[in-house]
């Protein structure tokens, strides 16, 4: 599942209906404007495209809130009641002067309302109100609906349905076995071209397409798509782990077995794997600076520069080989 999925406040929304184009899915596309939040996969798309703002990227689940003392909160609810009174005698004054002093008590309002713990879904303040709804007798209280909600806040992430844990490892397992597939098909497609088979190439790297495609959506789904600072960190916790954890052992077991080839390979993707863990540190470090950096790939071993050297560091190919990016 992804982080977060999409929400539309029917308000705002002025019916140009670009969400509908965009969304791969066709979760924007229904009948009431609520958007299908069982077909969303919190791609973004939807809302980057609303040129009225309407749609919101809202969390699956929102982290716990912070504690305040009762001081804090009691200090909190005068000043909310002296906003709200500030409020209610500006918006029976005259003018554009009271109409802007009148919405900005409000906005404050609502600020300190949801600094006291309220207005938040994770805050056990929401729970116990709506739970105070159902012991009133309210005319027209949707009570089968506020009983769902409670129980969907109430819920934690450890009691989620074992179906649903059980999906997220398939979608992993769906992704690694699609990213793979591309892999190993761009491999057949190069080796039909060598031997003059173009029909049957084109027909591989049309299938490695394909099966990005399915890796990308299975991997998105799978809520495993942070923001770019939380991506290259993880880039970084990998490419770490390969060159100082998982190639080491598989250079001495290929020392061991005598295999050259291999041992050529692992080398090779380990001492790159290490240039890439810099260079992905570089990025972090610098993710705010907008001066256009250019990269340079190696063909051979996976080395990758910011500049064009004489020949590579790594497996001493000429530099005039190395791929622009």
């Amino acid at each position: 599942m992804a982080e977060k999925y999409a929400v539309r406040n029917v308000r705002l929304c002025t019916k140009d209906c670009l969400c509908l184009y965009v969304c791969p899915t066709g979760a924007t596309d229904t009948e009431n404007s609520i958007i299908d939040v069982s077909k969303c996969i919190g791609c973004g798309d939807c809302a980057d495209a609303c040129p009225s703002g309407a749609i919101s990227m809202v969390p699956f689940e929102y982290p716990p809130q912070q504690s305040k003392t009762e001081t804090v909160i009691s200090a909190m609810k005068s000043l909310l009641r002296s906003k709200s009174e500030q409020e209610s005698i500006a918006a029976g004054l005259p003018g554009k002067l009271a109409k802007a002093i009148e919405k900005s008590n409000r906005i404050m309002a609502e600020d300190i309302i949801r600094e006291a713990g309220f207005m938040l879904p994770q805050s056990q303040n929401t729970i116990n109100f709506l739970k105070s709804l159902l012991d009133k007798d309210l005319e027209g209280l949707p009570r089968e609906s506020v009983e769902k909600l409670i129980k969907a806040l109430g819920q934690k992430k450890e009691e989620k349905p074992m179906e649903e844990d059980k999906t997220n490892v398939n979608l992993m397992k769906a992704f690694a076995g699609e990213a793979q597939a591309n892999r190993k098909y761009i491999a057949y497609a190069q080796k039909a071209e060598q031997e003059g088979k173009l029909n049957a190439a084109k027909l591989f790297k049309a299938a490695a397409d394909a099966e990005t495609s399915h890796a990308l959506m299975q991997f998105e789904v799978a809520g495993k798509i942070g923001s770019t600072a939380d991506n290259l960190k993880d880039a970084i916790a990998g490419e770490t782990y390969e060159y100082m954890e998982m190639y080491p052992e598989f250079v001495e077991e290929a020392k061991a077995a005598g295999n050259k080839a291999a041992l050529r390979a692992f080398t090779f993707a380990m001492k790159a794997e290490e240039v890439h863990a810099k260079l992905y540190k570089e990025a972090l470090e610098s993710l705010d600076h907008t001066e256009e950096v250019f990269y340079y790939r190696c063909p051979v071993c996976g080395n990758i520069e910011k500049y064009i050297p004489e020949k590579c560091s790594i497996c001493g190919v000429p530099g005039e080989k190395f791929i622009k990016y």
